[in-house]
């Protein structure tokens, strides 16, 4: 900062020098003669010593700081691009990671589809042989129960057929049957008890 303060301070004092020393100037040298012509020369001139004495002091002491301006702007903008590569890097290493989950994802689903309809099967066969021994079971009860049922049908019938004879002998055997069949009957009978 006290060198820009010099370098502006040194400025000014060359352009008091200037102003000075064309002021300290005879009046005849700047009036070569009686004409009043003179006075838009001087006036140019002057301007010329002024725009050349104005860019000398900006193009030293400006020059510096534009020139540091603009290299820590270029410095800035720098670090942002970088920066700026380093964020997209990462988001693209985001998306490539992103990509592969999401591909381990459809991997991890196609083997779990897999699986279940795999453990579907393996319960649907179980279901089914469930049901076969069941309906095994089943019909063996059913036709045991079907036995149990003829057998005692066929055990009924038999008693009824019993009754029925019985019913028959003794209607039509008093006819048939005389005394003398009788005490046949009787003898034989007595025979098998003495004998026993």
């Amino acid at each position: 900062m006290r060198g820009h303060i010099s370098k502006i301070a040194a400025a000014c004092g060359l352009v008091m020098a200037t102003a000075l020393l064309i002021t300290a100037l005879p009046a005849e040298a700047l009036a070569a003669g009686d004409s009043a012509d003179w006075r838009p020369t001087f006036d140019l001139v002057m301007r010329w010593v002024n725009f050349l004495i104005l860019f000398f002091v900006i193009v030293k002491f400006s020059r510096a700081p534009i020139k540091s301006f603009l290299e820590n702007k270029k410095q800035e903008i720098a670090d942002k691009v970088k920066a700026l590569e380093a964020e997209k890097k990462k988001i693209l290493r985001d998306i490539d990671a992103s990509r592969q989950q999401l591909e381990n994802s459809r991997e991890r689903l196609e083997q779990l589809k897999k699986k279940i309809l795999a453990e579907g099967e393996k319960n649907r066969q179980k279901i089914i042989d469930t049901a076969k021994n069941e309906s095994k079971l089943m019909l063996a009860g059913a036709g045991q129960k079907v036995n149990s049922r003829i057998q005692k049908a066929a055990d009924t019938l038999k008693a009824e057929l019993v009754d029925l004879a019985a019913s028959i002998a003794l209607e039509k055997l008093p006819a048939e049957i005389s005394e003398q069949d009788n005490q046949k009957f009787i003898n034989l009978f007595l025979t098998e008890i003495t004998e026993r």
